[in-house]
């Protein structure tokens, strides 16, 4: 099999993360995509959304697409959760499988502060899509990686590679949606039904401090 695994705060999840996901899927020609909930980043700030309503947009978001798996791997798993333990857990899974960590260019801009961030293609093939008019200059100590591993498209490798998709991808953000929400506009179009009335029935975003409970 050939597994996508996207990991993210998702706060909230919303069509961006969705087309991103089905057109990795297309475009790999993977036979699902788990969209892993970061619960608790131990590279950034931590989302003021509690867990439990991340997960269930994430949920409701995915049951529209037979191709995506809501996955709570890391809100079972105590402690900060790091890329490196998920994929781990999922290669122990499926120990023969190819495996496609699917990330974001700004997320790979970063990877140099992840926790054991050189050893991830020990476990999955990386593969990185870009939004409109994000910056692409990485700093030396990647460019070198990035040397070492870019890879023009999948072989049968288990991991190993890292893969820059030309996929045009949605100008959406997380960032976006709930500055839209906290003005009093509707993000509505930048949404799944399912997703957007649950954050109408919980009155999320209302405020800068979201809906922050205990995690």
């Amino acid at each position: 099999m050939r597994i996508g695994l996207y990991g993210g705060t998702f706060d909230p999840v919303h069509l961006g993360h969705i087309h991103a996901a089905l057109a990795v899927k297309h475009d790999l020609q993977l036979d699902h995509v788990h969209m892993v909930l970061s619960a608790r980043p131990g590279h950034r700030d931590q989302p003021n959304t509690a867990n439990t309503h991340r997960w269930k947009m994430l949920k409701l978001a995915c049951d529209e697409h037979s191709a995506l798996v809501a996955d709570d791997t890391e809100l079972q798993r105590p402690g900060c959760s790091y890329a490196i333990d998920t994929l781990r857990h999922f290669r122990a899974r499926y120990p023969r499988s190819q495996l496609c960590w699917i990330m974001g260019m700004d997320s790979y801009l970063t990877l140099p502060t992840w926790r054991n961030w050189q050893t991830l293609v020990e476990f999955a093939h990386l593969i990185v899509v870009q939004r409109p008019g994000q910056p692409t200059a990485v700093d030396q100590q990647l460019a070198s990686f990035q040397h070492r591993l870019q890879a023009e498209s999948l072989d049968t490798s288990r991991a190993g590679s890292i893969v820059f998709l030309p996929i045009p991808m949605l100008d959406i953000s997380a960032t976006q949606v709930r500055c839209l929400a906290q003005s009093g506009e509707s993000p509505e179009a930048l949404l799944s039904a399912s997703v957007w009335t649950y954050i109408n029935r919980n009155h999320l975003y209302l405020t800068k401090e979201g809906s922050f409970e205990s995690q």
